[in-house]
């Protein structure tokens, strides 16, 4: 039996100093810690996850929640097993299919737990303070929004008015002088005077009607004004504050669709410009030129074009579940190399999609507890070979030349190797190798007694000194009998 002696070094260099130092400290994480350390960083992350995953559901039932924690558990489980499992000499060897799905099944479980791991830590650090921010650069947004509606509005009004007024001043002077649609009529109860009187009549009758509605959204106004002003994001609620709001917003903005306002532009039309110049009156068709009549129709075309529907509010609210996992989404997406995001301080925040140092914070938290699961996994795994073989298991294969031995008898085909043994050649160091193959689970008897004659021609050219004999034909991992002579070369070599 080989055994590994090891020798003391004789004036050690520094860095020979250091790397026996690097040892034993890798070896007492590994005896002592990393074991602890992956099982409590796994709770962690499995808790966070947990808290992520039963947040989306509000029904509050037993059974949903005993789901949960069997997802949540199935997927910490996944990624634990899939890194002690991953080996990057997998890839480049005909594992690379087994070492993929583990690299899949690895990325996909830690999107997942950071995913709603982050759900966790953002509560804590980031939403409180973000939903804050968030409220207030909507109720600003807002403010401009209703200010410049109202201003809209009462420059519509403004307009309307000034139009009512010079359209009854030019009604009483053809009446009295005549001469507002042609300069040689004179003064008489015909055509002329009752266009211009009915003009007065209508525009009096649309801005009688405008003011009610202009009156009806100050007052819509003044109550949403009202409630942002008393709104405290810290205390309030703030799902039923932006019900409430949304709801006053629908309501102006069914005014701005309602039918005056859709039916105005329509009726000013037909007395302005060249309309003027084929006009009815009377049942004559006359006409009564006026560029400021025009004019101020066209100022109030411009200022009915400026009226834009009030977009609704959408406040941040970190009590919502699911509003927290859209940010989280948001958060990751944005943290992606070569998407131009900008990481602000929550001060500064200016768009609901901004992304703040604390989400950074919060999203790191995520990731450096399923990293450290990552390392100490790491730490603590073994070297490839020991996926197949303990110490205890090499040390029976060292009493042997295993190579050697086994040589003569080793056929090697796609996926595994053929272990042919003559069955009447007695040999117990082959035996004994057998039988430890049988106990690690390396070897399948695939044909016992087999004659010669009944070999494939490749193994009787090998073969050809034991034609009278028959065999036993294994079947031999390939994987595994080579990762052997490998270990056993490594231990000799180190000897």
């Amino acid at each position: 039996m080989y055994k590994k002696i090891s020798k003391a070094i004789e004036n050690p260099s520094f860095y020979q100093l250091l790397g026996m130092g690097i040892n034993k400290v890798l070896n007492f994480f590994r005896q002592h810690i990393t074991y602890q350390a992956v099982l409590i960083l796994s709770l962690i992350s499995f808790s966070t996850s947990y808290y992520g995953f039963i947040s989306l559901v509000s029904d509050g039932m037993l059974l949903t929640k005993i789901l949960f924690f069997a997802v949540v558990g199935v997927i910490q489980l996944a990624l634990v097993y899939s890194i002690s499992q991953l080996y990057l000499r997998e890839f480049f060897s005909r594992h690379v299919l087994r070492a993929s799905l583990l690299l899949v099944t690895y990325l996909l479980s830690l999107f997942i737990s950071v995913l709603f791991s982050f759900n966790f830590y953002y509560k804590i650090f980031s939403a409180s303070e973000f939903s804050q921010r968030n409220v207030t650069l909507q109720l600003e947004r807002i403010k401009n929004s209703l200010e410049d509606a109202e201003s809209s509005f009462d420059s519509v009004y403004v307009s309307l008015k000034k139009l009512s007024d010079y359209s009854m001043q030019e009604s009483i002077e053809e009446r009295t002088y005549g001469g507002t649609c042609d300069e040689t009529k004179i003064p008489t109860p015909g055509p002329r005077s009752a266009l211009r009187e009915a003009e007065s009549k209508l525009f009096q009758s649309h801005l009688s009607s405008f003011d009610e509605l202009r009156k009806k959204v100050q007052s819509e106004i003044a109550v949403i004004k009202k409630m942002l002003l008393n709104f405290n994001p810290k205390k309030d609620d703030v799902e039923k504050l932006e019900e409430q709001v949304n709801s006053r917003i629908a309501k102006i903005n069914r005014v701005f669709r309602g039918g005056e306002i859709t039916l105005l532009p329509k009726v000013l039309a037909k007395h302005n410009g060249s309309e003027r110049m084929h006009m009815e009156s009377l049942g004559r068709i006359i006409s009564c030129p006026d560029s400021q009549i025009s004019l101020k129709i066209n100022t109030i075309g411009e200022n009915l074009n400026a009226l834009k529907m009030l977009k609704k509010v959408s406040f941040f609210d970190a009590n919502n579940q699911q509003q927290l996992i859209e940010r989280t989404i948001n958060v990751l997406l944005a943290i992606i190399p070569f998407t131009n995001t900008h990481v602000v301080a929550i001060d500064k925040v200016k768009n609901p999609t901004d992304v703040t140092q604390s989400d950074i914070k919060a999203i790191g938290l995520g990731f450096l507890v399923d990293f450290f699961i990552f390392f100490f996994t790491i730490l603590a795994k073994e070297p490839y070979r020991a996926r197949f073989f303990t110490d205890e298991n090499i040390s029976h294969y060292l009493r042997y030349d295993v190579r050697r031995i086994l040589k003569p008898f080793v056929f090697e085909s796609h996926f595994s190797y053929h272990l042919i043994i003559p069955n009447q050649r007695k040999n117990h160091k082959i035996d004994e190798i057998i039988t430890r193959f049988k106990i690690d689970k390396m070897i399948t008897l695939v044909g016992n007694n087999v004659h010669y004659d009944e070999l494939l021609f490749l193994h009787q050219s090998k073969l050809r000194n034991f034609k009278d004999f028959t065999f036993s034909v294994y079947k031999l991992d390939k994987q595994k009998y080579n990762t052997l002579l490998a270990h056993i070369d490594e231990l000799r070599n180190n000897d």
